[in-house]
This record gives structure tokens, sequence and C-alpha cells, in this order.
């Protein structure tokens, strides 16, 4: 029996990224599913209907040795949606646990346990695909062939990926954080070739003009707006490290009396560090969903109702705003007829 364990969020990307890419009614039970593949430090999630081949991963923690199943998602036994339901079903920061046997598959956690039947048989030998995909020897490409329902498919990788491929008739190797794919090319004919393309289009493009590349133009884009959230990410880091700085050398400059001036760039410092700290974490862990999060938090911000927000966070969490509130009311009190007998005296 093998035990692994990661949140409920990198069990769920993990499972979406390679959805796309199950060959669901490709009429071999062998890829009808995602391949499940722990190594002693990653999880991996794999899936292909030869087509394309997608694997992502996650760190995870093992207490015991490396294992790997594939779980169908064949039509009448579709655990792999069972799966994902069940890993929606949790806060993302939750532990879950995936214990591992010759054919099921446990997943557990401090809320509910499911089981599910599995497959220890033959899967496709995905890290050899791979290896030999990233070795081969880079030819002049001039031209490839793909299929547009197939390009779709990476759409859930997340909104940055890398491509190379060695030669037109070699699969393209898609790569992007915690992931990496590939993609057979689409047989093309000599008319497709540029010179026969070029042909084609004489009529509707003219054949003189200046020459003009496609970043001279970008600037005129909504190129320059879809890079905003990159430099967000960027802003905010800047952002937080400068707050770090600023509240811990002030606080320095303060009249060492002023217990409440004190407190405050102490306070100002170390939550701008954590923050920083939990961002920097993220970017490495899950980018695309510290760009939706920061997205949405500068949303937030600019919308001017961040108290309401935080109150409904509290309230979600089983907290009592309001009791923090009177609390922190009373505690004002207290300090200024502190102040006001001091005075008197």
């Amino acid at each position: 029996m093998s035990l692994t364990s990661l949140t409920a969020y990198q069990l769920t990307e993990l499972l979406r990224r390679v959805d796309p890419h199950i060959g669901r009614n490709s009429g071999s039970g062998a890829i009808e599913g995602v391949h499940l593949d722990y190594d002693g430090q990653h999880l991996h999630a794999v899936a292909t209907d030869r087509y394309t081949l997608a694997v992502a991963r996650e760190r995870a923690v093992g207490i015991a040795p490396a294992w790997k199943l594939t779980i169908s998602a064949a039509e009448w036994t579709d655990n792999v949606t069972a799966l994902r339901a069940w890993a929606d079903a949790h806060p993302g920061g939750e532990n879950v646990h995936l214990s591992a046997s010759a054919d099921e598959l446990t997943v557990s956690s401090n809320r509910s346990k499911l089981v599910l039947q599995a497959s220890s048989g033959y899967f496709p030998e995905w890290r050899d695909l791979i290896r030999t995909a990233l070795n081969h020897a880079p030819t002049e490409s001039p031209w490839s062939g793909w299929r547009t329902r197939l390009l779709a498919r990476w759409q859930e990788v997340g909104d940055g990926i890398t491509t190379w491929q060695p030669a037109f008739d070699k699969p393209v190797v898609i790569y992007a954080t915690n992931f990496v794919g590939l993609q057979m090319p689409r047989r093309i004919g000599d008319d497709e070739s540029p010179a026969g393309r070029w042909e084609s289009w004489k009529g509707s493009l003219g054949e003189t003009g200046p020459t003009v590349e496609q970043e001279q133009t970008l600037h005129h884009w909504e190129a320059a707006a879809l890079e905003e959230k990159d430099h967000l990410v960027e802003t905010y880091i800047e952002d937080l490290l400068k707050q770090t700085l600023r509240s811990t050398t002030d606080i320095f400059k303060v009249a060492t009396g002023d217990t409440g001036a004190l407190a405050a760039y102490a306070l100002a410092g170390t939550q701008s560090w954590l923050a920083y700290r939990l961002l920097k974490v993220m970017e490495k862990a899950a980018p695309d969903l510290l760009r939706k999060t920061l997205d949405d938090v500068t949303q937030q911000c600019e919308s001017g109702e961040i108290n309401e927000w935080a109150r409904d966070e509290a309230e979600k969490a089983g907290f009592d705003p309001q009791k923090w509130h009177d609390e922190y009311e009373a505690h004002l009190k207290k300090l200024a007829d502190e102040r006001a007998a001091e005075t008197a005296a």
C-alpha cells in the first residue's frame, strides 16, 4: 500500500490540465483514462489519445515507494469524473491523501473517502516518448500542419506556453510550468507549401509592398493589455518589498513612547513580508491561479468595498467580525481613559 499526499487544489489542477487529452472512445482501454504516476517527488497525471500527449505534475509527499495506476474515463466506468468532483468539493488548501494498491485507488481527507477501481496494466511509456521528442536534432522546418481542434486542448495548460518542433514531421513539444506535452502534426502536401500558399494569396496581398514585422505593430494591439497581468505580479512584488523596507526602517524613527505607532509599523512590515513570501510561492507553484487572484483582488480594491468583502469572508470562516469590532473599540476606549488619567495626574 502506497500513500501520497498533496492539496485538493493540486489534485484538481492535475486532472483539469490533462483532461482534454484523454483517449475517450479511442477503442483502446489502455488510454481511456488518466494515468497517475508518483516517482517519490512528483505526482504526475498523464493522458493521451495518440494525437496529443499531456503530462502535468505537482509536488507531493509520499511515505511509501513509487507507484502508478490508470483511472478509467470510459463511458460506463468514468472514475476520472468522480475523482475530479470529489477533489473539487474540497477547499483548495486542504490536504488529500492517495492510497494505491494493485487495482484500487483510495482518496481520503478529513471530510470523506472515495474508493475507485484502477488498473496497473499497460499504459504508453510516456517518459520515453517525451525524452525522445526532446532529443530530436533540430532541422530546418519551414512549415507544419495542425488540427485546430487539437490545438484547442492546450488552453487548459495556462496563459503562457513555450513550443519547439525539431522538424515538420515530428511532434511539437508544449512546455509550461509543471507541464509538458506533445502534439503530432498533420500531413501536408506540396500545394500547402509556403510557395503554394503565396500563389493563392497574391490577389489579396499584392506582389510588392513595404516590409512590416508584427512586433512593430504590437503597441497598437490588445497584446499590450494581455501582458498587464504579468506586470501586475511584478508591481505587487515591488510594492510589498517597498512597504516591508519602509516600515522596518521607519520604525526606528518613531518615539519609543508611541506604542500605537510602533505596533502599526511593525505590523505593516511583517504583514507585507508575509504577503510577499506567499506571493512568491504561488508564482512558482500556481502562476495562473496567482494572476487570476491578483486580478480579482485589484478589482476588489478599486471597488472601495474591501470592508464588506472582509466581513463576508470572516463570517464564512466562522468568525464574528462584530465581536472583533467591539473588542477593538473597547481597547481604544481603555487607552483613551488611561491617557486622560495620566493627563489629569
